[in-house]
């Protein structure tokens, strides 16, 4: 097992090296902050252009700013955004529990409503209950983000005002006060939802395929013949079972929903990671936007190599093979 958690950290580390490549250079491309950031007035000026350059380190060759590069993120040091003349590591601090509580918060819609909805699926297999469970899922999977987001926005806040619209509301940091948490559940609900919306689906038909290939198993069928009632075979024993699959892809959905909030948070104005790197792409940002990706690409990476490991604990042929 050790020569297993050795192997897939070291994977994560080489994984994780090429994203910073990948995405230094890709940003690199886009353009010139230098020549962005100058000021109209010295917009032809070369002497106060190559000065800029010199002040962000971007007269170096290209390899000597992509080593300087990485060995300050191993520092979470990403050095100062260009707009803002604050330190990236500061902004980055500021909006990372934001991301977390949404990603946390949508995982926890998506088992919470997806595995339900999959099981009974399976139990009431081919009636009318299935058939709608199988057009929600379908309908989750094709809706696109910002539609469904704009379309709750216009439904819940603006006709019923049920909900508010955009905004993290008075919540700043990790741990709300007992005043605050109110509030936030209601900031939460509408980005939470259009978040989970597809891995709600997707749980839904993994579930319900599991369900269906233990309810056909022999045990379950024993299980039945001595008499037990329906309630403990599926509920005790076949959706025990079912769940193994399931757990382990709302393990990786986590870390999907950590990077995938790009478009939730801007439609929400939620003040994540993913606002922030719209907000770093829009001003040629460049230490911006390879702190949010490189961030939200260390999640992913570490919360899928904890999956992995789990499930290597729980099942030897993983680490056989």
């Amino acid at each position: 097992m050790t020569t297993y958690i050795v192997r897939r950290i070291g994977e994560g580390v080489i994984i994780l090296i090429a994203l910073s490549f990948v995405v230094f250079g890709s940003v690199h491309l886009t353009g010139d902050p230098a020549r962005f950031l100058l000021p109209i007035s010295a917009e032809h000026d070369e002497s106060v252009y190559e000065a800029q350059k010199a002040a962000y380190g971007l007269d170096k060759p290209f390899i000597v700013q992509y080593w300087n590069f990485l060995i300050k993120a191993v520092r979470l040091d990403f050095g100062q955004s260009f707009t803002a003349r604050r330190p990236v590591q500061e902004i980055l601090l500021e909006r990372i529990p934001a991301t977390v509580h949404l990603a946390i918060a949508g995982t926890i819609l998506a088992i919470g409503i997806g595995v339900p909805l999959g099981i009974i699926s399976a139990v009431k297999r081919d009636t009318v209950l299935d058939r709608v469970c199988k057009i929600f899922a379908v309908f989750g999977m094709a809706a696109p983000q910002f539609w469904v987001a704009i379309m709750l926005i216009i439904v819940f806040a603006g006709y019923w005002g049920w909900l508010p619209a955009f905004g993290r509301g008075d919540m700043t940091g990790w741990f709300p006060s007992w005043s605050q948490i109110p509030n936030m559940l209601a900031h939460l609900v509408l980005p939470a939802f259009v978040l989970a919306l597809a891995i709600i689906a997707a749980i839904m038909r993994l579930a319900r395929s599991a369900m269906l290939e233990v309810l056909d198993s022999d045990y379950v069928k024993f299980a039945q013949v001595k008499g037990m009632s329906d309630r403990v075979v599926i509920w005790k024993h076949a959706a025990r079972n079912a769940l193994i699959p399931v757990i382990t892809f709302g393990g990786i959905s986590l870390a999907g929903l950590l990077n995938g909030s790009v478009v939730v948070e801007v439609v929400f104005a939620w003040p994540g990671v993913g606002l922030m790197l719209l907000e770093g792409v829009l001003s040629n940002n460049f230490p911006q936007v390879e702190g949010a990706i490189m961030v939200s690409g260390a999640a992913y990476i570490l919360t899928a190599l904890v999956v992995d490991i789990l499930y290597g604990y729980a099942d030897p042929r993983v680490r056989m093979n």
